[in-house]
């Protein structure tokens, strides 16, 4: 059974991803007014709702953190479980899509080509990077594991440099470079978790950088937001300089792991919560629902109440989202997931039949 620490704060990643969907991307008020996420804004209020809709890429630092910690002690891909994500994915998806068409929207040919193959157009980009990270992570493992403690340190320190000091100063988003950002941050855990030793364990030293962080974090949005107001080059940079490559991100994330870390203890409400995390994701977050359904609640506050009740908006949509996800994910998994994960069991059986059978040719 796994550390329910751990498993907390994969909730609390969770959570903020939820949070940041929860923020429209563009919303125009009825005064002619308009917030856009990602760009530099004079508005306090705004200013709040872009601090909301930055959780979801901490949310996504720490995820990467966690399952990074144990892919380092992995020495197999497991067919059927990225067959079982892919499906998982393909179901969803298209559930969403029966639901929308029953509810009389036209959708264009390409809508419904991107979501009967949600993985290969990235619908969801996370968890298609995730997937090409998780089968290359015994590849990273091998490599590693060649490694003294200098040279992990040296391709440790030259995955940093690259990305959350030459790409994070340009001020783009990651782009492709987002695969490269999650090795970085996987050979990062790897040398703090073969080689952190005292910085590792020392709950003082952990709470220190991981608060200092957070307020660093909100200093830098400020700063970037501020400049963004004055100059054409930061002012749609309010996001990208904030993305998985910022290497403030990292600290944090990996300050709270190592943090919570240090306790162990186990229950099974929260390992269980925890277990349903890539559901929740996959489920609380569609396109057609976030560009069809969605805007239509934003509508519902601020038409009715006026734009003080944007936030409460924004707040009141990711209870609700995180609610019925965890319901129907709870739902999906003694239905759906069970044939799923059945299904991707005798593949996982097949593959490894087949590994055994070349092995004993050569």
């Amino acid at each position: 059974m796994r550390n329910s620490s751990i498993e907390w704060i994969k909730i609390m990643a969770v959570v903020f991803v939820v949070l940041c969907h929860s923020v429209p991307e563009m919303y125009t008020f009825p005064d002619g007014q308009t917030f856009t996420d990602g760009f530099a804004t004079a508005n306090p209020a705004f200013f709040a709702v872009g601090l909301i809709s930055g959780l979801g890429l901490i949310g996504d630092v720490i995820f990467i953190v966690c399952s990074s910690y144990f892919l380092l002690d992995g020495k197999k891909v497991k067919a059927g479980k990225v067959f079982a994500i892919i499906l998982n994915v393909l179901i969803i998806s298209v559930i969403y899509l029966v639901i929308i068409l029953a509810l009389g929207y036209k959708l264009s040919p390409m809508t419904v080509v991107r979501q009967c193959f949600p993985t290969t157009f990235q619908n969801n980009w996370f968890i298609t990077y995730y997937i090409i990270f998780y089968l290359l992570h015994p590849v990273f493992n091998t490599i590693i594991e060649v490694l003294d403690k200098k040279r992990l340190a040296l391709a440790a320190g030259l995955l940093f440099f690259h990305c959350s000091i030459l790409l994070f100063f340009t001020g783009n988003a990651p782009g492709i470079n987002k695969f490269i950002c999650f090795v970085n941050i996987y050979f990062l855990v790897a040398y703090f978790k073969y080689y952190g030793g005292a910085l590792v364990r020392s709950k003082r030293l952990n709470v220190a950088v991981c608060v200092s962080c957070a307020a660093l974090y909100v200093i830098m949005k400020a700063a970037v937001n501020a400049l963004g107001l004055h100059f054409d080059h930061f002012q749609s940079r309010t996001t990208t300089y904030f993305h998985i490559n910022n290497p403030v991100l990292i600290l944090f994330a990996l300050s709270l792991f190592n943090l919570v870390n240090t306790k162990i203890y186990f229950n099974r409400s929260i390992n269980y919560l925890s277990s349903l995390s890539l559901l929740i994701y996959i489920i609380h977050r569609n396109n057609l629902f976030a560009e069809l359904i969605q805007p239509k609640w934003y509508d519902l506050f601020v038409l009715n109440y006026g734009k003080a009740y944007f936030i409460p908006a924004i707040l009141t949509l990711a209870a609700i989202l995180f609610a019925a996800s965890v319901a129907a994910a709870t739902v999906y998994r003694f239905t759906a997931e069970r044939g799923v994960n059945a299904l991707g069991a005798k593949i996982q059986s097949a593959c490894d039949r087949l590994m055994t059978r070349l092995r004993g040719r050569t």
